[in-house]
């Protein structure tokens, strides 16, 4: 065995996995692999190791093992993997006692984070109860952050904002890197400022590249931006947090899009939190589709110390259990529900109505199923999985003809029926009781039929379609504030997270997207802080199709959002699954039509 006396000391490169999931150890001269080896073994007996042609993959979570390794060889670190080593060493040594005070703020509840916030208290006295203790939290010394799962509506934007202000103040943290959704990444500088003023320089990075590059060199305090620039600039924007020596904080927003490591958001956001000193997630629907979408998430914060060591299965069902007891054991996140901490919020209440489709729909739907059920009959398991996504479009092209099938079929001209629910119930709210609305549709062609067929409420849009930030502002600051503008038409998938249409108390789904995220995220732009009046959800359903039960889905999860953190898994989409779904459809829709 070589060792530190040895005349000849094997010389080797340690880098980060490209997944950062594990450190890779390489030998200089591929002689020397089998030697590096055995002595790895040797050394760190502890260690599980996963050998590859020209060298070695040390899991994350052994990685801080590693620090002796300059007694053995001659290593070569790179810069990335020496503070991967390092931030996991850190926060393993801190981690018990951080757990340990979030838990005690938490069931000490207002009175325990005014304690500890007492010198700071004049500045947060417009905070709520919840938010004190959120506030604390975040702000404990030498924490490397956490997951801050509040439900929508619940104020975690203000929360973060004071948190910062405190951990400034305490010379904790000099800059701030606030990655949100488009949608969301103006409504951040707008908060900053209404709390805190001019206090700090808050700049957005906007534009081309060279106006995104000119906001990185600004000086400013902190900076927002959207996923995709994280990606476009990572590199310059790690170059400046490098700047702030680990006193940099990292803030991922709307935190359910970092939920896949294959995503390059995800892998760029996991790089650039090595260099801050602490991250914070926000999200108030952590888990909307699946328990796996909270591993990503608790990994920004802690390192991957909440799944230390834990081999989760890929199947929902089987991983749920894993997932929810690692979260209640290890993991340091704070979540506040409504009903909770705004008790005198207005009720929800939901109104289902069933539409019989028009004579023309009918027949394309029926069409429509027949021919997929068809395709479904004459393949198999392997081919169904190869052209999966073939089968899902032509799902989807059922949903779209209960809404309109107009872009699908050339010549349509009958009135699809829902527009024809729509006028009567616009007419009454809009008309008879002076109420504003707000209605969403998943489908661009709908949403462009719907806005054209309801000018005279002058509404406005926000959609895919409308990709001017500018425009989608003034869209919503016009249904807040003119009162001449009566309708706002949206896609939740665009429109459905971080903004406030609470001057309407009423919803109306025309359509919807089966991504339970879009969903539960849209019905909390209504029903959030400032409603005073009760909210009433209109869901319109084509009866006796796939949209029902399809809505049953959504509904589902929905209910199981106020659980703690997960989600009602589904069982994984299969031909049979989808062939049965659609056989049980065409039955009722035979009984209803035939």
């Amino acid at each position: 065995m070589l060792n530190s006396h040895s005349p000849h000391r094997i010389v080797v490169d340690v880098r980060t996995s490209e997944m950062l999931d594990s450190i890779l150890i390489t030998p200089r001269d591929k002689n020397d692999r089998l030697e590096l080896l055995r002595t790895i073994q040797q050394q760190y007996p502890e260690i599980i190791t996963r050998n590859y042609t020209i060298g070695m993959a040390i899991p994350s979570n052994q990685s801080s093992l590693l620090e002796s390794l300059d007694n053995f060889f001659d290593v070569h670190w790179s810069q990335d993997a020496r503070l991967f080593v390092a931030n996991r060493r850190d926060a393993k040594n801190i981690y018990p006692k951080l757990r340990d005070c979030v838990s005690k703020l938490i069931a000490g509840d207002v009175k325990v984070a005014k304690m500890a916030l007492a010198t700071h208290s004049d500045r947060l006295s417009r905070l709520d109860n919840h938010q004190w203790v959120n506030v604390a939290a975040m702000t404990l010394p030498d924490s490397f952050g956490m997951c801050v799962f509040d439900e929508q509506g619940a104020g975690k934007t203000v929360t973060f904002i004071h948190a910062f202000d405190i951990l400034f103040e305490k010379n904790q943290a000099d800059f701030a890197l606030i990655v949100a959704p488009k949608s969301m990444v103006s409504e951040w500088k707008d908060d900053f400022q209404r709390f805190m003023g001019d206090l700090y320089k808050i700049e957005i990075i906007t534009g081309d590249k060279i106006q995104k590059t000119k906001a990185l060199s600004s000086g400013a305090d902190i900076l927002v931006t959207n996923f995709e620039t994280i990606v476009l600039l990572e590199d310059e924007i790690r170059s400046l947090i490098l700047r702030y020596e680990k006193r940099a904080v990292l803030v991922v927003d709307e935190s359910f899009f970092i939920k896949s490591l294959n995503a390059k958001r995800t892998r760029a956001l996991r790089r650039t939190r090595e260099y801050c000193g602490r991250a914070f997630v926000l999200c108030g629907t952590p888990a909307p589709n699946s328990p796996h979408d909270l591993i990503q998430q608790f990994n920004i914060v802690d390192y991957g110390l909440t799944f230390d060591g834990l081999d989760i299965p890929d199947d929902r069902e089987s991983a749920h259990p894993i997932i929810q007891n690692a979260i209640e054991n290890s993991g340091i996140y704070i979540r506040h529900m409504k009903s909770q901490v705004m008790p005198d919020l207005p009720s929800k209440r939901f109104n289902r109505i069933l539409v019989s489709l028009n004579p023309v729909q009918q027949r394309l739907y029926k069409s429509a199923l027949d021919g997929l059920i068809l395709d479904l009959q004459v393949t198999n398991d392997q081919g169904f999985n190869k052209q999966i996504t073939s089968f899902l479009a032509k799902r989807n092209a059922l949903l779209q003809i209960c809404s309109n099938p107009a872009r699908l079929v050339e010549g349509y001209t009958e009135t699809p029926s829902k527009l024809e629910v729509l006028d009567e119930l616009l007419s009454e709210v809009i008309e008879n009781r002076n109420q504003k609305v707000v209605l969403w549709s998943f489908y661009t062609h709908s949403l462009s039929t719907i806005y054209e067929r309801y000018k005279k409420y002058n509404p406005v849009r926000y959609d895919g379609a409308v990709s001017s930030v500018d425009e989608r502002r003034n869209a919503i600051r016009n249904f807040q504030s003119d009162s001449t503008t009566m309708m706002f038409v949206g896609n939740p998938a665009a429109a459905g997270a971080g903004i406030t249409l609470h001057r309407s108390h009423i919803a109306i789904y025309e359509s919807m997207s089966n991504q339970a995220a879009h969903y539960l995220q849209s019905l909390d732009r209504i029903h959030r802080r400032g409603q005073t009046e009760n909210v009433e959800y209109i869901v319109l359903l084509s009866e006796g199709t796939i949209e029902v039960p399809e809505y049953e889905r959504l509904m589902d999860k929905e209910q199981m959002a106020h659980d703690l953190l997960g989600d009602k898994e589904e069982h994984h989409l299969t031909r049979e699954i989808m062939l049965t779904e659609l056989e049980e459809a065409k039955k009722i829709f035979g009984d209803k039509y035939d």
